[in-house]
């Protein structure tokens, strides 16, 4: 018997040994120290897979299996990362694995092309450097490119969510739309890596913004390399344009450097057609625009490492415009009968100058190889515009005739200058139980405003004192946050975040001797849970909180007069709008995304256009006028089953509800669609000749308080490469069915207004941009978990 009990006993041990497990783990990362979600880790012996698995969003993976020798694969979405055979006789933790475009792991490099379009769970990214249509082009015609993102009249925003802040960087660009146009413009899009669309922006980034943020990531130096690009490009829209640019990056040792330059100049024409219809009369104003647009952007960068712990660094970014612009404003009364009773014609000459300087001094310090690390940055803008307008005309009876004493004519300058000033620090702990974030963030903004109003009736240039104004604008923020994510087991995992902001504001009128101040404290959280049945299919649950402060010039109290019977004023009592957001997704096969959202707008703010009925004038002013709401529901698929075919193609609809608390506009409801499709095709085989199809269909429907008739939008480039891929050249028409002409209609105090407007969209672009370098100065060995090189973190 104990013979028998000692047989079993051994049998029960040698079973237990041949069945034990052994575990394979690490944690990816890219050049940026940011952890890679979606990567497939994967275990093969005799070329079949014994076991897969998805990395979650912290980077890590962990495998199990028998001992035995296996092939350890890396990949995502067909880019292979690493291949390597591993003992499995023991646990193993490979600890960090940092992944890039060009790599060295082991001896064995690796090259990879990053996939077109990434979808994250808060976060879809475009890698814009893979992109045929963006190449040759602007940061605006990247944007316009990017799935997801909308670009109408230069106004940016997220396709049926609305308008959106712009970071660069990580850093938010706060500025008028017009301003951030024109500061877009002067980025080549060959010098940006990846454009982030972050619909759910965690905690560490900043409240501001209505539906989220983009965030546009410019190209840095890859490691052990010197790269250089020139570029030119000529545009031949209604006049013609051209462009020249250049970028090097440096990175050896312990210093990378980056550089750049752009000068740009475009002459474009627009039209606006509108019609304003009054109880006993009919407007109808005709505007035929030339602008000569002139753009120089220069760009700097240092990194240093200190020690292999630290590394410090100093970026600069500037931006110079100058834009003239001449335009003939005719409007046509019309009586009840439809006969034309009167017009009014008008000359008017305008030019601005947006000057930009932005300066960046960071220091990262890594505290271990496992992702634990502090970024402490403090930042410097500096923004000034010189605004020049000079406009004058007559009235006309029905003969065209001049009628007397209706000569008027202004000119208007109004100096802008702001200045801020930034300081945060964020530090990220990774744990095995948990990844925890916290920091806090402080900056001072100081507005200057300097409007001189010059009435030239006379023939003699008169100071205006009613109208021109000294006002001035400061504003301090101070905000802390807090966020932790747990991944509770392998399907589920959640995320929290508190950020709070104390704001204080005061405004100063001195030609109203006006002092306006504010002061609020505001709690902004935001909330993931994410469940993933296997490695391809999730669904998650996201909130946040936002927050939507008024652009600086609309808080100006001063009146700007652009006709006898237009003006425009600021309200220095305009107050922040407060956005909840709730989103619930579902990723299938990580390729198609469905999302049902909703979102509630608290005293939501626009600039208005309110029309007097007794004295036919209209006067623009900013206001908190409603409170909104909106649910809708997105779905977009990419299509990569062919790897000469990369598609992205969505469709979004939703329903907005705005409750009016004025009298001059109604509550008033509707729904709105858009349909897109971002195609790019790889036509030969050594992947020399691509083209690209852009397309999007705005549905008819009711946006805020605009209804907006149908528009098409239809782009095409085609790529060649030569040179052994190192000359690029680039055809791109733009607008191709020239049908980017949406006729809005709205209503104020009971009078319907209709503008029709083109934006000089339609044309073509021939890009020319030719790289070299040395991509390999050095060659160097890298370990698994003890990379010490450090690349910019932002």
């Amino acid at each position: 018997m104990k013979k028998v009990i000692i047989l079993l006993f051994i049998l029960l041990s040698q079973t237990n040994v041949f069945s034990q497990q052994f575990s394979i783990k690490g944690k990816v990362i890219n050049q940026n120290k940011e952890q890679v979600e979606f990567v497939i880790a994967s275990l093969f012996k005799d070329n079949k897979m014994v076991t897969s698995v998805s990395t979650d969003s912290l980077g890590n993976f962990e495998l199990k299996t028998e001992k035995g020798i296996y092939r350890l694969l890396l990949e995502q979405f067909g880019t292979e990362y690493l291949n390597k055979e591993v003992t499995l006789d023991q646990n193993i933790d490979l600890a960090v694995i940092e992944i890039k475009e060009s790599i060295n792991l082991e001896g064995v490099t690796i090259k990879s092309r990053k996939k077109l379009v990434e979808q994250k769970v808060d976060r879809l990214v475009f890698n814009v450097e893979n992109s045929v249509t963006a190449t040759g082009g602007t940061a605006l015609d990247a944007l316009k490119a990017t799935p997801t993102v909308r670009v109408q009249n230069e106004i940016i925003s997220i396709v049926g969510k609305g308008e959106i802040f712009v970071m660069i960087d990580d850093r938010l660009q706060k500025m008028p739309q017009e301003d951030l146009a024109a500061f877009l413009k002067s980025i080549p899009s060959d010098n940006i890596k990846s454009i982030e669309v972050i619909t759910t922006p965690p905690a560490k980034y900043d409240a501001e913004g209505n539906s989220g943020l983009i965030n546009i990531k410019l190209k840095n130096a890859k490691a052990n390399s010197w790269n250089a690009n020139i570029g030119t490009s000529y545009t031949q829209k209604t006049y013609t344009g051209e462009n020249l640019n250049g970028l090097f990056t440096y990175n050896y040792d312990k210093i990378s450097v980056q550089a750049s330059v752009n000068k740009g100049k475009q002459k474009l024409r627009s039209t606006s057609e509108s019609a304003i219809f009054y109880t006993n009369e009919l407007w109808k104003e005709d505007i035929k625009n030339k602008s000569v647009i002139d753009v120089l952007s220069l760009g700097f960068g240092l990194d240093y490492k200190l020690t292999n712990k630290w590394t410090a660094g100093i970026q600069y970014l500037g931006s110079f415009t100058d834009k003239t612009s001449t335009n003939n404003p005719f409007t046509t009364i019309y009586n009840n009968s439809g006969t034309a009773d009167s017009y009014i014609a008008s000359d008017v000459n305008a030019a601005n100058n947006p000057k930009m300087n932005t300066v960046n001094f960071q220091n990262s310090f890594v505290l271990d190889s496992l992702g634990k690390n502090i970024s402490i940055n403090l930042d410097y803008f500096n923004y000034s515009k010189n605004d020049y307008r000079f406009f004058s005309g007559n009235e006309l009876d029905r003969n065209k005739n001049v009628i007397p004493n209706t000569f008027f004519s202004s000119t208007t300058s109004n100096v802008n200058t702001i200045k801020n000033y930034s300081a945060n620090i964020d530090v990220s702990l990774p744990y095995q139980w948990a990844e925890i974030s916290f920091g806090a963030k402080a900056f001072h903004t100081n507005t200057d405003n300097n409007l001189a109003v010059y009435n030239n009736e006379t023939g003699i240039a008169v100071f205006n004192t009613n109208h021109s104004n000294i006002f001035n604008y400061k504003e301090y923020n101070q905000a802390l946050y807090f966020s932790g994510s747990k991944k509770i087991n392998s399907k589920w995992e959640t995320q929290m975040g508190l950020r709070i902001e104390a704001t204080q504001t005061k405004g100063y009128s001195e030609n109203l001797n006006q002092t306006t101040e504010n002061h609020y404290i505001k709690l902004f959280p935001t909330a993931y849970l994410t469940y993933a049945p296997n490695e391809n299919n999730s669904f998650s649950l996201n909130y946040s909180r936002r927050i939507r402060r008024p652009e600086f010039e609309y808080l100006n109290p001063f009146v700007i007069q652009t006709s006898p019977y237009s003006y425009s004023q600021g309200n220095p009592y305009l107050k922040p709008s407060l956005i909840d957001n709730f989103e619930f997704s579902f990723i299938r096969n990580q390729k198609w995304v469905n999302s049902v959202y909703f979102s509630q707008v608290s005293d939501f703010g626009q600039e208005l256009s309110i029309i007097d009925p007794e004295t036919n004038s209209t006067k623009r002013m900013p206001l908190n006028y409603a409170n909104t709401y909106q649910i809708g529901f997105s779905t977009s698929y990419n299509f990569n089953k062919y790897s000469w075919w990369n598609s992205f193609t969505g469709f979004n609809l939703n329903y907005q509800n705005v409750k009016s608390r004025t009298n001059f506009i109604s509550s008033i409801d509707g729904y709105n669609g858009y349909i897109y499709s971002n195609n790019d095709f790889t036509i030969s085989t050594n992947k020399t000749v691509f083209i690209g199809l852009n397309y999007g269909l705005q549905l008819p429907g009711r946006y805020q308080i605009f209804n907006i008739s149908t528009l098409n939008i239809l782009d095409i480039s085609v790529k060649m490469l030569t040179f052994k891929k190192n000359l690029s050249i680039t055809f791109l028409a733009e607008d191709v069915l020239n049908a980017q002409k949406p006729l809005i209609t709205y209503t104020s105090n009971g009078i319907k207004t209709n503008i029709k407007s083109y934006g000089d969209t339609r044309g073509f672009r021939i890009s020319l941009s030719y790289k070299f370098g040395n991509q390999n100065i050095k060659s160097k060995q890298r370990d698994f978990g003890n990379e010490d090189e450090r690349n910019r973190i932002n």
